[in-house]
């Protein structure tokens, strides 16, 4: 990613120079470009800069529902309708949510 970023900003800050040196020569296509490339430029950094520092988002819990008889409802589905298998998986999924945080190439772990 760094060596993308190192190799596509001088590529492209020199492509918008070039075509300032066709704009001036007279081709008027070219000052459209002449702008252009540097924006590319731009939108390279700052779409590394976010992938750096990217983090988990404020995602929206999912709500539980209580039905009258007191089961709850996670992910349309009723608790009481679980195997044990699966009841078991959700729980051990609801500890690692509650717990940690979710994994990223920057915490492939998805610890605290």
């Amino acid at each position: 990613m760094h060596l993308a970023l190192i190799v596509s900003v001088p590529l492209f800050l020199a492509a918008g120079w070039w075509q300032v040196h066709r704009a001036e020569g007279g081709n008027t296509l070219s000052y459209a470009y002449a702008v252009e490339w540097p924006l590319f430029a731009v939108i390279a950094v700052y779409l590394w800069w976010q992938l750096l520092h990217m983090e988990p988002g404020s995602r929206r819990d999912i709500e539980r529902d209580s039905d009258p008889d007191g089961g709850g409802v996670l992910l349309g589905r009723r608790r009481e309708q679980e195997t044990p298998e699966l009841a078991a998986y959700n729980d051990d999924l609801e500890l690692l949510a509650a717990v940690g945080r979710p994994k990223t190439w920057r915490n492939p772990r998805g610890m605290p």
